[in-house]
């Protein structure tokens, strides 16, 4: 099957302009609720079949937004009314109705099978002014086989991402289209991979594991986190000798690419995120000590997030990134200042080789 989702639509307080970006949309919210989310299932079978993607998902949005997104696996009954600050997820066959425009306006949810074929959808509600307040999403079983798993077509990576999608319409994110055209997403030179939030036809195909957001979903997630008042970790450039920044080189996020040292430039490749949990993010991956040698010259890399010791850093008072498990730091290979020096471990010295400015 083809997965399709629908446009998230509020049922009040819609704002009069979506705040947006490169390669992300709001549905309308510009905000947050600062006490964040619990997500819940419908049904015992909604959450037996769901809970290990939504945990999964819940996880990466409460990294991103610094809120607390919460899952409860207690089934809350088909007829529950979901108070401010909870979303709903359900499992049931053809759910979604959409309208005959295909816009994002004037959906219907049923429960009788009636629906369109291979569709789930996922609304967000805005009793408060331009905030997400709630949320509620419908999974069709079609992309389910009897036993709950995932169908042989999607599998595990592209299911998990499904879910993401309807996620991210619950927390306020609309398609990430530029327009009305399907193919014309932003495909990011952060990851060669289309959003998450991208029309379902075009976006997610890579069955990448291990993480949640691309790039440029993550952006429109702090957007609106901010606007709640969310205190989010820094993002930005990381500069070293020369005044040249930490860089992932060519822009790629595939696993085991060189970090390097570049001229500082506006590319998502040097957009790093210093998060509370000791990794260093970027690119929707983790600044990785190649399998947690603690040899001098060790490779240091790119590589998808696992909460591995070789991803646990921490910035002493010197400006030095130190790899916790080994006590050795980033050191720009030599001393060179030149456009494409690697980056590597090395015992710690005095060096300005060693000495690194992150964002604050």
């Amino acid at each position: 099957p083809v997965a399709r989702s629908a446009a998230p639509s509020a049922s009040s307080g819609r704002a009069a302009a979506a705040p947006h970006g490169t390669g992300w949309q709001s549905g309308g919210a510009s905000k947050y609720l600062s006490t964040g989310y619990t997500i819940k299932f419908y049904d015992k079978k909604s959450a037996d079949w769901l809970a290990p993607y939504v945990k999964k998902s819940a996880a990466d949005l409460q990294r991103v937004t610094a809120l607390p997104v919460k899952v409860d696996t207690r089934p809350v009954g088909w007829d529950y009314v979901r108070p401010k600050g909870e979303i709903l997820v359900g499992v049931l066959h053809r759910p979604c109705v959409p309208p005959a425009d295909g816009g994002s306006q004037g959906w219907k949810v049923v429960r009788d099978g009636s629906g369109s074929k291979n569709l789930s959808c996922g609304f967000y509600a805005s009793s408060v002014a331009d905030t997400v307040t709630s949320g509620h999403a419908y999974i069709d079983d079609e992309f389910l086989t009897s036993a709950g798993k995932p169908a042989p077509s999607m599998g595990e990576t592209y299911f998990r991402n499904h879910i993401s999608h309807e996620l991210g319409h619950t927390m306020g994110l609309a398609h990430a289209n530029r327009s009305a055209t399907r193919g014309d997403c932003v495909k990011g030179s952060d990851s060669g991979q289309f959003p998450v939030m991208c029309t379902p036809t075009n976006a997610y195909q890579d069955k990448r594991a291990g993480t949640y957001v691309q790039q440029y979903d993550m952006q429109g997630l702090r957007h609106l986190a901010r606007g709640g008042g969310a205190v989010l970790p820094p993002q930005g450039k990381v500069t070293g000798i020369g005044r040249k920044c930490l860089d992932v080189k060519g822009g790629k996020a595939a696993n085991g690419t060189q970090i390097q040292i570049f001229t500082c430039n506006s590319g998502p490749g040097q957009s790093w995120i210093p998060q509370q949990d000791g990794t260093v993010r970027a690119l929707g991956k983790c600044l990785d000590n190649y399998r947690n040698a603690s040899t001098n010259g060790n490779k240091i890399s790119l590589y998808d997030c696992n909460g591995g010791a070789s991803q646990r850093w921490k910035i002493n008072a010197k400006g030095q990134i130190v790899h916790v498990a080994s006590g050795k730091v980033l050191d720009v290979k030599g001393g060179s200042t030149a456009d494409g020096t690697k980056v590597q471990l090395h015992a710690a010295n005095t060096y300005k080789r060693q000495i690194w400015v992150t964002p604050t």
